[in-house]
C-alpha cells in the first residue's frame, strides 16, 4: 500500500518551491530591469560646424608701372677752353715762378706766413677775400698803411658784417677797403705784393680756416703771374663799393 506524502514534507516541498521563484522571479526580474536599461531608447538632435576648405579664383585687374634702365649716348658740340700748368717752374719773358713758401692749416700756422709778407711789402699790398675776421692780419695791413704802402682790400658783402669782421675796424683805422659788387659771390682768397708776389689758395683769414678746416695756401713769385692776378683785381675793384 503507497503511503501518501505527509504534510510536512508538502510544506518543506512548498517552502522549496516558493525560494526557488523567489530565487527565479528576481533573476528575471534583474534581466529584464537591466534589459530596459540597455534597450532604452533617446531621440536628441546635434548641430555640427564643420569648416570645409576651397578653392575660390578671384579675377583681379590692376596697372603695374615698370620701371626699366637704358644707357643714352648722346653728341653734342661744345667748345671748352682748358688751362693747366705742366710743370711746377714756367720760365716766362725770361723770368721763372718761383715757389715761396706752402701752408697748410691745423698743421701749420698760414696767418702768420701771411703777416710775414705783408711786413715785408714796400709798394702795394691788394687784398681780394672771402671771409676776414682775424685781427692780426687787419693789424698787419693798418701798420703797412701807416708806413706808406698802398693797402686796397675787398671783401665779399655779405660776410662783412659777420661776428668778429674786420671790416669796421679797417674802415675806421682808414684803410681804404670796399665791399665786392658781385650779386652773387666774391670768393677769391688772393693777395698781391708789390706786384709780383700772389698768395693764394683755399684759405680764409678766419679762425676757422685757422684752426677747424683743412685749407692750403702757396706763396708765388712772379711778375707775370702777378699782373695776371693784379687785373682780376682791378675789374673786381671797380665794382665793389
Amino acid at each position: 500500500m503507497r503511503r501518501g506524502i505527509s504534510s510536512e514534507r508538502v510544506a518543506a516541498l512548498c517552502v522549496v518551491a516558493l525560494m526557488i521563484g523567489i530565487v527565479v522571479g528576481f533573476y528575471f526580474g534583474s534581466v529584464y530591469g537591466e534589459a530596459r536599461t540597455i534597450t532604452k531608447n533617446f531621440t536628441f538632435t546635434a548641430t555640427v560646424v564643420e569648416t570645409i576648405p576651397q578653392t575660390i579664383t578671384k579675377k583681379i585687374s590692376h596697372t603695374v608701372t615698370e620701371t626699366s634702365y637704358r644707357t643714352v649716348t648722346a653728341t653734342a658740340l661744345s667748345t671748352i677752353t682748358e688751362s693747366f700748368t705742366e710743370t711746377t717752374t714756367v720760365f716766362e719773358r725770361g723770368g721763372e715762378v718761383e715757389v715761396l713758401g706752402v701752408c697748410f692749416s691745423r698743421v701749420m700756422d698760414c696767418s702768420s706766413l701771411i703777416g710775414d709778407w705783408i711786413a715785408r711789402a714796400n709798394e702795394s699790398v691788394h687784398v681780394m677775400i672771402y671771409g676776414f675776421t682775424l685781427d692780426h692780419l687787419s693789424k698787419a695791413l693798418i701798420d703797412a698803411m701807416d708806413r706808406g704802402v698802398e693797402v686796397e682790400v675787398v671783401i665779399e658783402r655779405e660776410n662783412a658784417h659777420w661776428r668778429g669782421s674786420e671790416y669796421e675796424r679797417l674802415l675806421q683805422a682808414g684803410v681804404d677797403v670796399r665791399l665786392d659788387g658781385n650779386p652773387y659771390t666774391m670768393h677769391h682768397k688772393v693777395v698781391i705784393i708789390d706786384g709780383k708776389i700772389v698768395i693764394t689758395g683755399s684759405y680764409n683769414w678766419t679762425w676757422s680756416a685757422e684752426n677747424r678746416n683743412d685749407e692750403n695756401l702757396i706763396v708765388l713769385m712772379s711778375r707775370s703771374l702777378a699782373e695776371s692776378y693784379e687785373k682780376e683785381f682791378q675789374r673786381v675793384w671797380s665794382t665793389a663799393s
